[in-house]
């Protein structure tokens, strides 16, 4: 590769990015033996059941297909889970220069390669690589997308916007966790259009209003045009226009028991059982989350789906206040929660963490206590790894208001980073999983290095003045 020859810096990134991947595979490797060797691995993942089945899609189509499509066609050529992970870790060093080509947009050489090299280096994103988990495939293909979203604000250039809805849409396939971002993104970046006076922003979207509604109009219709075949596919096979079958029974089992729990101080556990039981006056046995659909015909399968989707909208507006406090609270774990504690369960066998907002939610602190006064290894990764991520999720808020004064040239990007960290945050609150955030590291390593080297600059002149 030309690259390599031209820039050592690159030759360190690819280094430090295997030596990571080597340490994280060879340990977890040596942790696994003892508890079933890849049965162990295929215990951590979700998706490993489905991936193994060769189908070409979920079983029962609970999530999109694209990534089992991918994992299909690998085992259908290799028939080994071998060339699944070389493969993840192929797609995982193009993230990495992915994340150095939206950095280099608006930043120079020293923040877009240290940013890079975080991201390559990052112990959860490597540990993922061994996993058999859609954010592989949805990391790289979500990060095409934001950068040539950041061209398209730079340049103006409408060619950028349609080929970032294509890879919104290509990753929406991957995870339904995108289905609403084009939609957002379009609203957010007609709220700037307005306002790019008055924000010191004149140079960017220069269009006019008629036409860039025009821009934003096919921008949505490409990214939803993509998703539309497997969508008008599932309303023929299930009797439900979806992209994926958990969407409409997420918030029954993931949203309620929390919402439950937080108003009659039980645990979770008591509240999962309570909707569960009210569910079985109304549905035949089985009730559980993401079961066997062939259990059931078309029209009893649509029933039961659309049961989930409006117990639990009607019981959430009904308490409308006290879901917003619950969902806020629970989105707050985004901002700090590493997967490290996760790492560690996964080596040693032991997960006795609390859930820490649900215990606040309760006003039971009795528990956080308990937890944070017992020093241990597991105890030093939690604090850690949330340190860690709190300071860049500070860095990331930091970043906008400094460049808002400060860096007017770079602040639009900072405004619609954290637009899409926000997004993501409450998207996926009240269930938070440190992988769900794996995507846009690069949007919280960016203003991080971008903090420091400020905060260093200033700390410079200080001692240069004394």
């Amino acid at each position: 590769m030309t690259f390599l020859k031209r820039d050592k810096k690159w030759i360190l990134i690819i280094a430090a990015f295997i030596f990571a991947r080597v340490i994280i595979f060879s340990t977890f490797w040596a942790a696994s033996a003892d508890k079933g060797g890849w049965n162990n691995f295929y215990s951590l993942a979700q998706p490993a059941s489905s991936v193994m089945m060769r189908l070409f899609h979920d079983f029962c189509d609970w999530h999109p297909p694209f990534y089992y499509t991918f994992t299909s066609i690998i085992l259908l050529i290799f028939s080994s889970q071998w060339f699944i992970y070389i493969t993840q870790i192929m797609l995982a060093l193009l993230a990495v220069w992915l994340s150095y080509k939206i950095a280099r947009l608006f930043f120079n050489e020293k923040i877009a390669v240290t940013s890079a090299f975080l991201v390559g280096i990052e112990p959860y994103f490597a540990w993922h690589n061994f996993l058999l988990v859609s954010e592989n495939l949805f990391t790289p293909l979500l990060l095409a997308g934001i950068y040539y979203l950041f061209i398209f604000v730079k340049n103006n250039a409408r060619r950028d916007f349609y080929f970032s809805a294509l890879f919104f849409g290509l990753a929406t396939l991957v995870r339904p966790n995108t289905l609403v971002l084009a939609p957002v993104l379009s609203v957010f970046l007609l709220i700037i259009f307005l306002l790019k006076k008055p924000i010191g922003q004149e140079k960017i979207l220069s269009f006019s209003a008629k036409n860039f509604l025009a821009v934003l109009v096919v921008f949505n219709l490409i990214f939803f045009a993509i998703l539309s075949p497997w969508m008008i596919r599932n309303k023929i096979v299930y009797g439900e226009f979806t992209l994926a079958n958990v969407l409409s029974e997420n918030m029954f089992f993931y949203n309620l028991p929390p919402l439950i729990s937080m108003q009659k101080n039980i645990s979770y556990e008591n509240a999962y059982r309570q909707i569960v039981d009210e569910a079985k006056k109304h549905l035949k046995e089985p009730i559980d989350s993401q079961g066997n659909c062939k259990l059931y015909s078309k029209e009893e399968f649509s029933a039961r789906q659309d049961y989930y989707s409006k117990a639990s909208k009607n019981y959430s507006l009904s308490s409308l206040k006290d879901y917003v406090k619950m969902h806020l609270v629970k989105t707050v774990p985004f901002f700090f929660q590493s997967g490290y504690f996760e790492m560690w369960s996964a080596y040693s066998g032991e997960y006795s963490k609390p859930d820490i907002t649900a215990l606040v939610l309760k006003k039971d602190l009795s528990g956080v206590k308990k937890f944070f006064k017992e020093v241990n290894a597991k105890l030093v990764f939690y604090i850690l790894g949330a340190a860690l991520w709190g300071i860049a999720s500070v860095a990331a808020f930091f970043a906008v208001i400094y460049s808002y004064f400060k860096d007017r040239e770079r602040f639009l990007f900072f405004l619609i980073s954290l637009a899409i960290i926000l997004l993501n945050a409450l998207l996926i609150s009240p269930f938070v999983l440190a992988r769900y955030r794996l995507p846009i590291n690069i949007l919280f390593f960016i203003p991080l290095v971008y903090a420091a080297s400020k905060i260093a600059r200033f700390k410079f002149k200080s001692k240069i003045k004394e």
